[in-house]
Order: C-alpha cells, then structure tokens, then sequence
C-alpha cells in the first residue's frame, strides 16, 4: 500500500509539488520529507558521506568538527582507520564552515532559514546544549530537521537507553562525569564489530576485558566521535517533550516519521510565549 501526505498549507513549496509519498528507500523518503520542509539558506551539521537530498530553493552550507585532511587521523583506534571500516574519504562532504556542530559558535542567532542534522546528536556530549544551539541560530519560523537512529535498528541494540535523567545532568554539570562510562560501553561495541569482520583476533574472558579496556582508554585520549547515547523512538520523543518544558524553548514538532532504521524530526522554531 502507499502511504500519500500532503503538507501545501504548511510548506514553503509551491502547491504543485508539495504531494509526495512516503514510500521507498532511507534516502527517498529523506528527499520527499527535505522537499516538503527545507528552503532557503541553512546549514547541514556532519553531512559526512551522506548529505541529505535538498529541493532547488535550498542553499546549503555545510559545517563539520573535523576538516577532511584532518578526518582520518583523528579516526585512528587500534591500528585501524576509517577506511578499514569500508569509509570511502573520497566521498565525505569537505566542510564549508569547521567548527563544533554542538556549539555552532561561528554562526550567530537568527542567521539561518534550516539546519539539518542527521545522525549528530547521538555524537554530542551534551545533547541538550547542541539541540538548544541548532535553535538558537535559526530564524522564526526555521526548520530543523533531524533525525536519530532507531538504537534497536544499529550497533546500539546492546546498550541501555539513555535515560533523560541522564542528558539533563550532562547539561546541569558538564558531561565528563558520563564520558569514560559511554568510551566504556562503546570499546565493547567496537572491539564485537572488529573481531566480526576479522579486523582484531577472537579473544574472551580477561584477554577480551582487557582489548577493551585499551581501546577505550584510545578513544578517550583522543576524543573520538563516538554514539555517546542512544535512544529508542519512544525515548526520542520524550526526550523531546521535556527538552521543551524543562528549558522553556520555543518549538513546534511539525512532523515525527520512522524510516527504515531511523526516526526522522522536524521541528520549527516558533516566537517565544511571554506571559
């Protein structure tokens, strides 16, 4: 069955295009969403090897932590590059602006008409200060779209949800009380990935415990980006929620759809309530 939407009263498009299905693969259904919402100029936080699909009337400017001459060094654990991991480098998006996605502090408030991010708030420390910065930079009536993926659909399928509890003590306190606690967590992952590809030798009891611990200790010495939370849909939206009422923030959830193995988010910046 096909499922249609049409979103012409909301969107920015003309009414001649907005109809459009939401059937077909992760990046078509990316597009159609991208078509119906995104136009003007804006910015794509950690496009990597996968920028989104944008209409005609969209400029993008991209903007991401590492630049690319830099990317496989700084992607170094264990003797292994991105590459060892079937990375393409040659197919990553060079960076337009290089700056922190979770500050975003060469890019003032107000400045831009979207942001997209898709996959990046699983990589912030603090998730709570970079959501806050993505609307701080946009417009009224901006769109950020962002999506998340599904814990249960990736390698994150073995880890605990992160609870809201504990991204809002990450805000509250600064996220190093958390940061060897997720390096921990992620070595494990790392290390299963790597001996499942034969890229390490098979180990168990302490020779595994002890890779493991190595190779978070490498990861924390030299800052990888790593999924420091994960989150089911469920937890997505709650999340969400309380982001907004905790903080008081200034948005709207304009669409939440399940693609493949990724939840999708568009959220518009809205005027603030003043009582």
């Amino acid at each position: 069955m096909q499922i249609e939407f049409d979103l012409r009263e909301k969107s920015k498009i003309p009414t001649t295009t907005a109809k459009s299905s939401l059937c077909g693969s992760m990046t078509e259904v990316r597009k159609t969403v991208a078509d119906n919402f995104i136009s003007g100029h804006g910015i794509e936080i950690g496009a990597f090897a996968s920028p989104l699909p944008v209409p005609p009337t969209a400029q993008v400017t991209y903007v991401d932590k590492y630049n690319i001459d830099d990317l496989d060094a700084n992607h170094k654990v264990a003797g292994l590059s991105m590459s060892d991991f079937g990375v393409d480098l040659n197919a990553v998006v060079r960076p337009d602006i290089v700056d922190d996605g979770e500050c975003l502090s060469k890019l003032g408030d107000y400045s831009q008409d979207f942001v997209i991010a898709n996959h990046v708030l699983e990589h912030f420390e603090d998730p709570v200060k970079g959501f806050k910065n993505m609307l701080r930079i946009l417009k009224h009536s901006g769109i950020l779209y962002l999506s998340l993926p599904e814990m249960r659909h990736s390698f994150d399928s073995i880890r605990n949800q992160t609870p809201f509890e504990h991204i809002h003590r990450d805000y509250e306190e600064g996220p190093s009380w958390s940061r060897e606690l997720a390096y921990a967590e992620f070595a494990k992952i790392f290390a299963a990935n790597g001996m499942d590809k034969g890229l390490f030798p098979r180990r168990s009891g302490d020779s595994l415990a002890q890779f493991e611990s190595e190779i978070s200790r490498e990861l924390n010495t030299s800052n990888y980006s790593i999924h420091f939370h994960a989150w089911t849909m469920d937890g997505m939206m709650e999340m969400f929620s309380k982001i907004k009422n905790i903080y008081n923030l200034a948005f709207e959830i304009r669409l939440i759809i399940k693609n493949k193995e990724e939840v999708i988010f568009i959220f518009e910046k809205t005027v603030p309530h003043i009582n």
